[in-house]
């Protein structure tokens, strides 16, 4: 339960962050001035996954706007996949961004276990923080300048539902902020929408007592000064839908591979005894249960939600799972850092590249050296193995 728990807030972002639960209904036309590229009729965006190489996403958009789209894979703090694209009108000037997902994790008990926030894709805070502070944060990143805020009309409603969903081993929490900003493009003045979806859950009792599973979607929608309509916007919020086929098949996909990795554990567990086998056992089961809470909560969330947190992004290109791995190990040579495998455990980790070797001990202690004849075992600080260097 715990870990479904953990699990299906990432799947409660998903839905969130797909703009659809945000905006109230609203009749699918495309409104706008023709000298800014309105269009008068619409087409269908398709966002394929390359990972399965199926349609996980479609959207319904002014027919002749500009659409690139891709599925980005969670983070260590938010398993889960999650859609992020950019369209625009042809002369770029009227658009809509989801941006990629920000998530975070942290513990408010002392002796709680180390959060995976230390991971380079999870941020650093240690609360749950609320949307407007994220929205400022993100005015900053963007280099944008703040107009105003606007108002959230269905904000109680959403904290309402998402209070009806907490049990006593899970409290859910949501905010959404929005805000008017400008700046120019060449001598045109830009009008945006900036919204913030953010939603946490904090676990109560057992192992995961005190810890806190946080997402944040940000969105972008911009016009022309003058020109920005939510009837532009608020029918391409609606009309995102996930494909049910694509659901089944990933979540099929998952379940197997947690029975696969549940299998080579099983030998292993054999041979470091019944307490590792019961640790890989909820980890089978909290997979099985998250799958459960993300489809109830993007249900949940395209009931209540009246209007849309149009999240947004920045420009995900549309490419194979290659490129996903290509990202992430760019940034690791950015930082510094190397992948490693523990042969025992499966476990992957990171730390300083500029050790070509690193010893790790049954107590998780770490040693680094270029030497490939340091040894530490037989010092008498535990038995050591080497991890393996990947990519």
């Amino acid at each position: 339960m715990r870990g479904r728990l953990l699990t299906g807030l990432i799947a409660t972002a998903i839905a969130a962050a797909c703009i659809g639960t945000v905006c109230g209904a609203r009749d699918l036309s495309i409104s706008g001035d023709s000298s800014y590229g309105a269009a008068t009729g619409t087409r269908t965006a398709t966002i394929i996954d390359p990972i399965l190489n199926m349609r996980a996403y479609t959207l319904t958009i002014p027919a002749n706007w500009i659409f690139q789209g891709a599925v980005i894979q969670g983070t260590p703090c938010v398993p889960g996949p999650f859609p992020v694209w950019r369209m625009s009108s042809p002369d770029g000037l009227t658009g809509l961004k989801a941006l990629p997902r920000l998530d975070w994790a942290f513990s408010d008990k002392p002796n709680s276990a180390p959060q995976p926030q230390a991971n380079s894709a999870c941020l650093p805070y240690k609360k749950e923080m609320p949307a407007a502070e994220v929205l400022r944060y993100m005015v900053g990143i963007l280099q944008v300048e703040f107009v105003k805020d606007e108002p959230v009309p269905w904000l109680a409603a959403s904290k309402k539902t998402a209070a009806e969903q907490s049990t006593p081993a899970a409290t859910n929490t949501v905010d959404i902020a929005i805000a008017t900003v400008r700046y120019h493009i060449n001598s045109i003045e830009i009008q945006e929408q900036l919204k913030v979806f953010a939603s946490c859950v904090a676990l109560h009792g057992g192992s995961f007592d005190g810890k806190h599973y946080c997402s944040a979607m940000v969105t972008r929608e911009w016009a022309p000064h003058g020109k920005w309509s939510a009837d532009t916007f608020d029918p391409i919020a609606k009309s995102f839908v996930i494909d049910e086929e694509w659901s089944k098949q990933w979540n099929a996909e998952m379940t197997q591979k947690i029975k696969d990795q549940a299998e080579i554990g099983r030998r292993m567990i054999q041979k470091i005894g019944k307490d590792a086998n019961g640790r890989m056992t909820a980890q089978k089961n909290a997979f099985d249960q998250a799958q459960d809470m993300r489809q109830q909560q993007h249900d949940q969330f395209l009931e209540t939600l009246q209007r849309g947190t149009d999240l947004s992004m920045k420009q995900a290109a549309n490419s194979a799972n290659a490129n996903h791995r290509m990202a992430g190990d760019w940034a690791d040579y950015s930082l510094d850092q190397q992948k490693r495998l523990d042969p025992n455990t499966g476990q992957i980790t990171k730390d300083s590249s500029a050790y070509s070797y690193t010893w790790v001990n049954e107590s998780g202690q770490r040693i680094q050296t270029n030497d490939i004849n340091a040894n530490p075992n037989g010092n008498g600080t535990g038995n050591w193995t080497l991890q393996l260097n990947i990519r």
